[in-house]
């Protein structure tokens, strides 16, 4: 099981490796030192595992790679010439405000919440077991780690190849791969690296939103208040408790699939490290178009590198989308003289990073073309329940996006927001240099918006892309949204004030219940029967190391333990199997196999019918012949326990069996002894 100290070693390790770096690039960009600090950490991380990334593509994944990828980050900055930073009033105050009482305040606060998404990876060991949260079904892509650790970049398919072998993976792993450096470099599990990445990333996003908030308002206390704003969840909960779980879904479609940032980021924090890369790529830009420089254009190939490869849907579409429309406008107000740079640095930057993501790219599109018809189909986000006909439903669902879903969801965050966004851009008028940014940033919370309302993937059974698309607009929401409180609770009349504090504190009290639900959830998890089971599962999975290499496809259960978390997934197998898998089950097939609907449901139908013990020789034929499969595990939980069709069948040998636990069978062919083999 994942150890919860080493967890805590691997989120030190991340510190150290990528919060000086990013300080060093922050300020070379001519970031002042209230901002340069706070984007630190999404820097380091974002610049380092880009090039560590490519770097081990080529001369293979090891510490030397990780340390001197920093390196090479760390000289590039150094050496090329640096945007000059302006000494004013403005730089001088944005140094006040960045005293280090109060940044050790906020960096302090900001590290504890971000242990609450983290949580949720952690396992929680109770009387004779081990529960999980329910993000760790998300969490299943750990095995795309434990892959990385053993056989390098490009990662082969844990999940699945079809007629064994390595497989190619054409998910956006860069942020995995960041959780594997920490494991290379701590020596930890890559469950443990997920955790220490997981809170990570959580810490980085809070301190990005911070430190905007702090810029723009020139208060500390917006920078606070996006803390807690931050955590806050829907209003679903009290609804349903005001008017009734069936009287509320008629009306409203159960369940949006939008969350804030307490949510994504227990879920899919690479999602949310990847609207990290959005904001401080934007933010970026508004520098260059300002005063391009040769730093600044590499350093913005690799934060639209990072972002891509960490999610196609956040760093990919949203930002290509939206970074296009900013682009756009920032060129229209820059400096005649500037204009032609401001071109040549974005285009050459695009290519750059085009560049380093080409092997994703190339294989996004092969899978595409896999599993035929288009990813991405333009379709209105549904809103209304079955209350609405569907003629009217459908019409009605663009305006209730806005003005019912988006309320509902953020309540702390949507309508502050957006009377923030109308503040910020107030006092802007008075500090020239926050214009174009403040600009930028609104027109990204917008299109942004605009990205998860009427875009709909179609890959997986949900949409994804609609879900983490939200990130960036929801980023600067909450900033504004801090903005607007700090702005009502000074300077009001006592009536007024009165009034925004009574306002406030209804929505907060409102987004308790959803709140507390989240971090409950992520603290004591998800209790089962199988709580024991699972326990002993580690040396289910030490027994089956003993017996494969780290080529070796093993068939288990796709269901094994499949109640462990809420929604069926082969967990036990991603957290602890530190082996390839020749089908990892239908869940997981969605997102890393290929294959059209019906042959992946004809491969799982066949992998169940198998343990079920109702599976023939041919079956078992199939499990060997076009899948790979050269080991396999069969426990008392399987119907396969007591129909055992490897038991009769001359292409598998029974390795090793533990009475009442488990049996191993390796390959026939593999030879005639069942000595163990020594782990990789």
């Amino acid at each position: 099981m994942a150890s919860l100290t080493s967890s805590v070693l691997c989120g030190v390790i991340a510190l150290l490796l990528w919060m000086p770096l990013g300080w060093l690039v922050n300020r070379r960009l001519g970031f002042d030192r209230a901002l340069a600090l706070p984007l630190a950490p999404i820097m380091g991380w974002a610049t380092q595992s880009t090039v560590a990334l490519a770097a081990s593509s080529v001369t293979g994944f090891s510490i030397w790679t990780i340390l001197v990828s920093a390196a090479i980050v760390a000289g590039l900055t150094l050496a090329l010439p640096q945007r000059e930073a302006n000494i004013d009033s403005d730089e001088r105050r944005d140094e006040r405000l960045a005293s280090p009482q109060a940044g050790l305040a906020l960096y302090t606060l900001a590290g504890l919440v971000a242990c609450l998404p983290a949580l949720a990876v952690v396992p929680k060991f109770i009387d004779g077991g081990v529960v999980l949260a329910g993000p760790i079904f998300d969490h299943a892509k750990i095995a795309l780690i434990d892959e990385m650790l053993r056989g390098g970049v490009p990662p082969a398919n844990p999940f699945f190849a079809a007629g064994g072998g390595d497989g190619g993976i054409s998910y956006y792993y860069l942020w995995h791969f960041g959780a594997a450096q920490l494991a290379r470099l701590s020596g930890t599990s890559g469950w443990e690296a997920d955790i220490g990445l997981s809170w990570f990333s959580g810490f980085a996003t809070l301190m990005i939103m911070a430190g905007l908030a702090l810029r723009f308002s020139e208060k500390r206390l917006p920078a606070f208040l996006v803390l807690i704003f931050s955590v806050m969840g829907s209003l679903r909960p009290v609804l349903v408790g005001l008017f009734g779980e069936e009287p509320l879904h008629a009306f409203l479609k159960h369940g949006s699939g939008l969350a804030g940032w307490l949510f994504q980021t227990s879920w899919s924090p690479h999602h949310v490290a990847a609207a990290g890369c959005v904001l401080t790529t934007v933010l970026l830009l508004t520098a260059l178009a300002e005063r391009p420089s040769l730093l600044g254009t590499v350093i913005l190939a690799l934060l639209l590198a990072a972002g891509f490869q960490s999610s196609v849907w956040v760093g990919g579409i949203t930002l290509g989308l939206c970074g296009a429309v900013i682009a756009a406008f920032l060129l229209a107000g820059t400096d005649a003289r500037q204009r032609a740079a401001f071109v040549a640095a974005c285009a050459a930057a695009t290519l750059v990073a085009l560049f380093l993501c080409f092997p994703l790219l190339l294989s996004q599109l092969h899978e595409g073309a896999a599993r035929g018809g288009l990813p991405v189909t333009i379709h209105a986000e549904p809103v209304l329940g079955i209350l609405f006909p569907p003629a009217w439903r459908h019409a009605l669902d663009i305006p209730a996006y806005w003005l019912v879903l988006l309320p509902l969801e953020f309540p702390l965050v949507f309508m502050p927001g957006l009377v923030g966004l109308h503040f910020m851009a107030r006092m802007a008028q008075a500090r020239p240099r926050d214009v174009l940014a403040i600009r930028a940033f609104t027109v990204l919370c917008f299109g942004s918006l605009c990205c998860s309302w009427l875009l709909l993937s179609t890959i997986g059974d949900n949409n994804d892309l609609g879900w983490r698309a939200i990130l960036p607009g929801l980023f600067v929401l909450t900033i504004a949204a801090a903005i607007a409180v700090s702005h009502w609770l000074r300077g009001l009349t006592i009536r007024r004030f009165a009034v925004a504090t009574l306002a406030t504190v209804t929505a907060f009290m409102a987004a308790v219940p959803d709140t507390w639900h989240n971090i409950s959830g992520n603290l004591f998890g998800h209790a089962t029967a199988s709580a024991d089971t699972f326990a002993q599962s580690p040396a289910l999975w030490a027994a089956v190391r003993r017996y494969t290499d780290a080529e070796t496809r093993i068939a288990n259960n796709p269901a094994y333990l499949q109640e462990v978390t809420p929604w069926p997934v082969n967990i036990s197998w991603a957290l602890l199997a530190d082996r390839r898998s020749c089908f990892a089950g239908n869940e997981l097939a969605i997102a890393f196999a290929a294959l059209p609907v019906p042959q992946r449901l004809d491969i799982s139908s066949l992998f169940l019918r198998v343990f079920d013990g109702t599976g023939s020789t041919d079956d078992i034929a199939r499990l060997y012949r076009d899948y790979g499969c050269r080991a396999a595990v069969v426990t008392p939980q399987d119907g396969a326990w007591s129909h055992d069709p490897f038991a009769a069948s001359n292409l598998f040998r029974l390795a090793e069996t533990a009475e009442g636990k488990w049996r191993i069978y390796v390959a026939a062919n593999a030879g005639a002894d069942t000595a163990p083999q020594a782990e990789k």
